[in-house]
């Protein structure tokens, strides 16, 4: 079973996101207070734990949640999720994969002490359902990827 690690934000693109107690997510629009909050199909930024603690080993040293400007931290996700694939949060969260990682070249303009994993490692995905989201929810897949 996949879990909720964490939820993140921050109103400044270039500061690390801080946890939070909980999150509301908005239909259309990502997670009210975060500074993506409507600007973008990539609403919410997810981490899996799993290449957090792999990064950690590289690296030497920890990253607290929300250090690598994820919104959300999320331990037993494969990772292979495709775009068009759906994630339910609870009884009424539902988001939709838009893509892995970044498109080559585009600019990534915040990193952790040299370390930047969403451009490789993270996904974005759409909220297609809001709701309060918190640490400790479980997550299930949801289908079949789709356009």
């Amino acid at each position: 079973m996949a879990k909720v690690v964490a939820v993140c934000t921050s109103k400044d693109r270039r500061k690390p996101k801080e946890p939070k107690a909980a999150a509301m997510l908005v239909r259309g629009k990502g997670i009210e207070g975060d500074s993506h909050f409507g600007l973008t199909e990539r609403q919410v930024s997810l981490l899996r734990s799993e290449d957090i603690r792999e990064a950690e080993r590289s690296a030497g040293f920890p990253f607290s949640p929300g250090s690598l400007a994820e919104n959300l931290v999320i331990e037993g996700l494969p990772e292979d999720l495709l775009p068009g694939q759906g994630l339910a949060i609870g009884p009424d969260v539902r988001l939709r994969v838009v893509e892995k990682g970044k498109k080559a070249g585009e600019p990534h303009t915040y990193d952790y002490r040299g370390w930047c994993l969403l451009p490789t490692k993270g996904f974005f995905l759409a909220v297609e359902r809001g709701g309060t989201v918190l640490p400790g929810m479980e997550v299930m897949l949801e289908g079949e990827a789709r356009d």
